[in-house]
């Protein structure tokens, strides 16, 4: 990630470096953590106790668009 000049680098889901983030270089994890079941429980207690979906409809919307027109991208240039 790049932001104000400095970086973020995650490698793997394992290891983070950053470049340029004062008081911060690396951190290491030993397993890799990919947030799925951290995801799953947020919308599972969402749907429990009625509240707002962990991921906003309009987030949805807005990925779901732009991978269609990505692949239709991709197929013009193939044919």
């Amino acid at each position: 990630m790049f932001s104000a000049g400095r970086i973020l680098q995650l490698d793997n889901f394992r290891k983070l470096t950053a470049f340029g983030w004062p008081g911060f270089t690396k951190m290491n994890l030993w397993r890799q953590d990919w947030g799925q079941k951290a995801c799953a429980a947020a919308f599972v207690q969402a749907v429990e106790q009625g509240g707002a979906s962990p991921i906003p409809w309009e987030e949805v919307a807005e990925v779901s668009r732009v991978t269609i027109e990505l692949g239709e991208q991709a197929r013009q240039r193939r044919g």
